[in-house]
């Protein structure tokens, strides 16, 4: 599954007019937040009616659990990557349990991404490594679907993501590569997706990060939606 039609993440600094030098755009910013807030919250309770007894949501879990599967994700990678795998088969069921942990939180989207970065780092080797929180995660989007079969549906959430990373590489001659190893702030709208079927729910898995929703891409949008 792809990322639901309709996710909007608020834009932030550059991306985000001023009222003063551009307020039709920014007040169509805020009224497109509204909007998108409210269906979001009609479109998570429909989710719950899909079953009876109705599901529980767990709205509070959303930080800590993306949280956890952003930090288990890069740090399998890393480790994964230090192993110096070049086998395009890497996922497979032979390789390690760095492998199967990715396989088993992420989808299919950003595992082939994974593959594609690894199979293209050549001798390297990468030390990945999160030092802290910069802000405190929180959930910028939160929404659902029903699909068409019985009792199925989908949950999404978008969370906000700010930590001090760094990523050091190291050449096969052992040195380390220039610029590399220097803690970085990095900011990721993770989304994570977890979907149900006949009932019964799959655990969240990372789909992959998404961007702002700019006015460009809101106008995209609603042009694609004519």
């Amino acid at each position: 599954m792809g990322l639901l039609d309709g996710t909007f993440i608020m834009p932030t600094g550059a991306n985000r007019p001023s009222f003063f030098t551009a307020p039709r755009g920014r007040l169509k910013l805020e009224w497109t937040r509204v909007k998108r807030y409210v269906t979001d919250l009609v479109s998570l309770w429909a989710y719950r009616t899909i079953t009876k007894p109705r599901k529980t949501l767990a709205l509070k879990q959303t930080v800590p659990t993306a949280i956890g599967l952003h930090r288990k994700m890069y740090t399998a990678f890393a480790e994964l990557v230090s192993l110096r795998l070049v086998n395009v088969n890497w996922f497979t069921d032979k390789c390690s349990g760095d492998t199967q942990t990715l396989r088993k939180i992420c989808a299919e989207g950003i595992l082939e991404s994974f593959r594609k970065r690894i199979a293209t780092r050549g001798g390297e080797k990468w030390d990945w490594n999160l030092h802290n929180y910069a802000r405190t995660p929180r959930v910028v989007s939160n929404r659902a679907a029903r699909l068409p079969l019985n009792e199925a549906g989908m949950r999404q959430a978008v969370v906000k993501i700010e930590s001090r990373q760094s990523l050091t590489r190291t050449g096969a001659d052992g040195r380390r590569v220039p610029g590399t190893g220097t803690e970085k702030v990095v900011r990721e709208y993770v989304v994570i997706q977890k979907q149900m079927f006949g009932g019964k729910e799959s655990s969240w898995l990372v789909w992959g990060t998404t961007e702002e929703t700019t006015l460009s891409k809101l106008a995209a949008e609603e042009k694609r939606d004519l």
